[in-house]
């Protein structure tokens, strides 16, 4: 069994997945913006709440912007180390329109990625319909969408990925039957060089069965495929072997290795205990392992240092390891990052 948590805020029409290391790996676990008790399997991670400005940039100019917009919106969080320099060295080839049909145009607004993280950006508009906005009654999946985002070759190794929906009536660059979908993927390895393909399946929208459930009322029954290239000029990322142990709350680890780029750091952990035994015991092991990562933090050559409120935490743990991810609010520059606290205790990153 593998057992995952991520904070929690409001949101609107984000979704995280994440890929549970004991199933298929091609089976993906969605999770919708409740709030959830802290003790869930699976709560939201949450990313870019911020409204796009009207512009009409592409590739890394478009993402220089984006998280321009995104620090000015973040109002009393200090973002003096934002690197987005960096990010046109980072952006894919791959820009403009990729499907074209009667009813779908799907077009690649900018691809970034670097080690195992990346940021895709996709403007899709419903050529036949007047407007995309629907009040469907669930807050998450609101309005019209596909209702599978993640097939293709992309998503076959992950370890999180979310998607954040933007329609019109928070994006004012869009028309009222357009709509952008973010996707923000840690990969369980990096990616490599490489054409990667998405798959967008059905397309309409959800509505409220029977009981808790949702049904989802489909208007195009088709599969829109495309590929994005990862091949950006520069990978700055590192990463760092540690190989030392670990013990908290009278559980002993082995932390493995961390893996930084501009967009996350990426922490690998396992459990030192035999595999009965962690079996048994993996619910309270779990528990105090997340507690125990409340307090990690990172430091910079500057003395800054980046706390919970300039990334989202993501952790997941069992038998195959534990991982956590500190998903960076805005990029930032990997040889500036000396250290990272975990467990009360600093490890350099140089």
């Amino acid at each position: 069994m593998n057992t995952s948590i991520t904070d929690a805020e409001d949101a609107v029409s984000e979704t995280t997945y994440k890929a549970f290391t004991h199933l298929d790996k091609n089976i993906k676990i969605p999770v919708f913006h409740f709030k959830l008790s802290a003790a869930a399997i699976l709560i939201v991670l949450l990313l870019a709440g911020v409204c796009s400005a009207a512009y009409t940039l592409s590739g890394g100019d478009f993402f220089k912007q984006f998280f321009v917009d995104k620090a000015n919106n973040d109002v009393g969080i200090d973002y003096s180390h934002m690197n987005t320099e960096q990010l046109n060295n980072m952006a894919s080839s791959t820009v403009g329109t990729v499907v074209d049909t009667d009813e779908i145009t799907i077009n690649v607004i900018g691809v970034i990625s670097s080690g195992n993280t990346a940021e895709i950006m996709l403007k899709v508009t419903a050529k036949q319909l007047d407007t995309v906005l629907h009040d469907t009654g669930i807050e998450p999946l609101k309005n019209y969408r596909f209702n599978n985002d993640l097939g293709g070759s992309l998503f076959r190794n992950f370890e999180t990925v979310s998607t954040r929906y933007y329609y019109s009536d928070e994006d004012k660059s869009l028309a009222p039957n357009q709509f952008k979908i973010l996707y923000t993927l840690i990969g369980t390895d990096n990616f490599k060089k490489d054409q990667y393909s998405i798959e967008l399946r059905k397309f309409g929208y959800f509505t409220l069965g029977d009981g808790a459930g949702t049904h989802f009322k489909s208007i195009y029954d088709d599969c829109w495929q495309f590929k994005v290239a990862f091949d950006s000029k520069t990978d700055s990322s590192k990463s760092i072997l540690v190989n030392k142990q670990v013990t908290f709350a009278g559980y002993n680890f082995i932390f493995n290795s961390v893996n930084v780029t501009p967009l996350a750091c990426t922490i690998s952990l396992e459990c030192n205990q035999d595999r009965k035994y962690l079996n048994e015991y993996l619910d309270e092991i779990f528990m105090a392992f997340t507690k125990g990562t409340d307090d990690c933090f990172i430091t910079l050559a500057d003395g800054i240092t980046l706390r919970s409120d300039q990334f989202k935490k993501s952790v997941s743990g069992g038998e195959e390891g534990f991982t956590v991810v500190l998903t960076f609010n805005v990029p930032v520059t990997v040889n500036d990052i000396v250290s990272l606290s975990l467990f009360g205790t600093e490890y350099s990153l140089e």
